[in-house]
């Protein structure tokens, strides 16, 4: 039987030193682990909770024409969407019945938009709040608002993500990012506020059709807006302007039209938590004075 060196005795020792040092130092770490102890007793911790990712939106852009000039010399009111920006949108625009239209913009450059004289949308939010309450509380449902300052002025600025009914009709299921400012905040506000009127007749007329009630969230039904009558806005030097209203009779056809179907309700329930999040953080830039250049 072969007989050990003394050289290949000492490594045999030093070897279970280690192994020993090693066990040791695994039993003193598990006394200590936070599974036997509360774990807020364990360590006092100065900063926290973890911060989460903002989510970046970077939506194609929504926009309200108050009655802005064309090339051909007219007034165009409605929402606009800038061409030749992204090829999918433009592909889904030329399916519907909405027209490219030429804006000559204040600068001088004419610049082709689609021109949504109307549209159905679906707003990406668990419920909208009061301008007093945005004012009051930074907790958002989903719509961003603030006020910045503008040339020594308060400006409101309002944006939320929305899906067009138009474009999801013809297979484009994608939301487009709504931007508005100044007193459209409020046009658009108010016409948002009356749509609970319509949720609101939801379940009486499920009752009388015999259906359980459901629990109705605020994108259910689309809200379909367009140019209302022209008022006068602005102090000292007034000019007519094209706000947005409500369109149609808001009636049960109404609804059975601009009901959500299951197909668009999973795509916006998919980004409604990240758009809450997103909504919350966007109403803190606004008031810091940054601006969101896509939707400016």
């Amino acid at each position: 039987m072969p007989v050990a060196t003394t050289t290949e005795a000492g490594r045999a020792v030093a070897s279970n030193a280690r192994a020993n040092k090693l066990a040791r130092a695994r039993e003193a770490a598990d006394t200590t682990t936070p599974l036997e102890t509360p774990i807020e007793e364990t360590v006092t911790f100065t900063r926290g909770p973890a911060r989460r990712p903002a989510p970046i939106v970077s939506d194609p852009c929504l926009q309200w024409s108050t009655g802005l000039p064309t090339a051909d010399k007219r007034l165009y009111a409605g929402w606009l969407v800038e061409a030749g920006k992204h090829a999918d949108l433009d592909d889904a625009m030329a399916l519907t019945s909405f027209t490219p239209v030429a804006i000559k913009h204040g600068s001088g450059n004419v610049v082709t938009h689609w021109a949504l004289p109307e549209a159905s949308l679906f707003v990406v939010a668990d419920g909208i709040q009061s301008m007093a309450e945005m004012r009051d509380t930074p907790d958002r449902y989903g719509v961003a608002f603030g006020w910045r300052v503008v040339e020594g002025r308060l400006q409101s600025v309002l944006r939320c993500r929305v899906f067009v009914q138009e474009l999801l009709a013809v297979g484009y299921v994608s939301p487009l990012l709504l931007s508005v400012k100044s007193t459209l905040t409020g046009d658009l506000l108010n016409a948002l506020m009356r749509h609970y009127q319509v949720l609101d007749s939801i379940n009486p007329i499920r009752e009388r059709a015999g259906k359980a009630p459901i629990a109705v969230p605020y994108y259910a039904v689309s809200v379909q807006l367009g140019a209302g009558a022209e008022v006068a806005r602005g102090s000292g030097q007034t000019r007519e302007i094209a706000p947005m209203v409500e369109v149609g009779a808001r009636d049960k056809a109404y609804i059975t039209a601009h009901w959500c179907k299951k197909a668009w309700v999973e795509a916006i329930e998919a980004m409604a938590d990240d758009t809450i999040t997103w909504s919350r953080a966007q109403s803190i830039r606004i008031a810091s004075g940054e601006t969101n250049e896509e939707a400016e």
